[in-house]
């Protein structure tokens, strides 16, 4: 049965062969290359050498340079930022604001005395008072934050870091 089947198998092969093979060579492709555009060669004498580059803005920069937008200026750009990196152009590592990173908010306390706000700062919880700068009479703060105010009704408080103030809402 084998036998019979790979006989037929391989007269079919030899069959086919001897078909496509003896049958009409066409190799003619007929392309039409006039129709074809020829690319424009610009060229420029060694006596032109020092317009060489001229003339190269002037064929690349006709409609190109006016679509474009200046650049803005550093000062421009620096007196946008109000966190993070004081300078994005500098090198080296962001210099992130050590008050909004590691301040967080706990909770609102309002005796008769005094108002307290609980806070934990680079993993000390504790409570700081209107009074409160950081360095002088408490370690929850950054050395030099001071508090201006605490508002328990309105859950904000608003501390003076490097000649900003910031609002700290819950």
């Amino acid at each position: 049965m084998k036998n019979i089947l790979s006989l037929k198998l391989l007269s079919s092969t030899f069959a086919l062969s001897l078909l496509f093979g003896c049958g009409p060579n066409d190799n003619n492709i007929n392309f039409d290359f006039t129709t074809l555009k020829k690319s424009k060669k610009i060229e420029l004498n060694n006596k032109e050498s020092k317009n060489k580059d001229e003339n190269k803005i002037n064929l690349k920069s006709n409609i190109q340079i006016k679509d474009l937008v200046p650049l803005k200026d550093k000062e421009q750009i620096l007196s946008k930022i109000k966190f993070g990196k004081k300078d994005p152009f500098s090198e080296g590592e962001s210099q992130s604001n050590k008050l909004n990173s590691n301040l967080k908010l706990i909770g609102f306390l309002n005796t008769e005395i005094n108002k307290y706000v609980f806070v934990r700062y680079l993993n000390d919880e504790g409570s700081i008072t209107e009074e409160s700068i950081g360095g002088v009479n408490t370690n929850l703060l950054p050395m030099g934050a001071k508090v201006l105010s605490i508002d328990p009704e309105n859950m904000k408080l608003i501390i003076n870091f490097e000649n900003e103030n910031f609002i700290f809402e819950m």
